[in-house]
């Protein structure tokens, strides 16, 4: 019974935030949000990459960049919507996480790449940056720019750079510093300054 009340809660979910955000249930006829194999929804590659070379640090170079791309799309595809969350040990309430936000973020790709065309004639990833940046200005400026959780973005521009500014790629960009967050190390040199990034294992 818990099964399937589960598998109803994440069907329920993923349809609403389908109609929602994209306008029409996944298989209701017209153009897909993206495309959607089981519980999978990918992204436009190209569309993505275009909006990150527009928000994440140029710090990062292409090769960054790229990478960083490559493990928010990594994270996306393992998104399970209508999660069951942990609790607190003896309270008895179950929390479930958010509706699958995938179909959205595909369909906001899938705009910003009509819009890009309908005003300046070329694809996203053929715009120049500032335009991309000009582009992004409207929908950004109506969800709001605070970075929360990647999952709960209202936008997938923000999505991705919450997902980036949460890693510790971003955390040793930011000191200058190869703090190497969340990873496992002896207390040997424990007191000691990190080293610049690239600088030793």
């Amino acid at each position: 019974m818990a099964e399937s009340r589960r598998s109803f809660l994440k069907q329920s979910a993923a349809t609403v935030a389908a109609v929602s955000l994209t306008g029409c249930a996944p298989g209701a006829g017209g153009e897909a949000a993206g495309e959607i194999d089981g519980d999978t929804v990918a992204l436009p590659a190209e569309t993505l990459r275009a909006v990150a070379e527009a928000v994440l640090p140029g710090e990062l170079g292409s090769d960054g960049r790229e990478r960083a791309v490559a493990a928010f799309e990594r994270w996306s595809e393992g998104l399970e919507p209508v999660a069951e969350l942990g609790h607190p040990y003896l309270v008895p309430e179950i929390r479930y996480s958010g509706p699958d936000p995938r179909p959205g973020w595909a369909a906001q790709l899938q705009g910003l790449e009509k819009e890009c065309t309908r005003r300046h004639g070329v694809s996203l990833s053929e715009l120049d940056v500032p335009g991309r940046r000009k582009l992004l200005a409207r929908p950004l400026g109506q969800t709001g720019t605070a970075l929360g959780a990647p999952g709960n973005a209202d936008h997938v521009a923000l999505a991705l750079m919450a997902h980036f500014f949460d890693s510790p790629t971003a955390t040793d960009l930011c000191y200058g510093r190869a703090i190497r967050k969340v990873r496992c190390r002896t207390l040997d040199g424990a007191e000691d300054e990190p080293p610049a990034p690239g600088a030793g294992p």
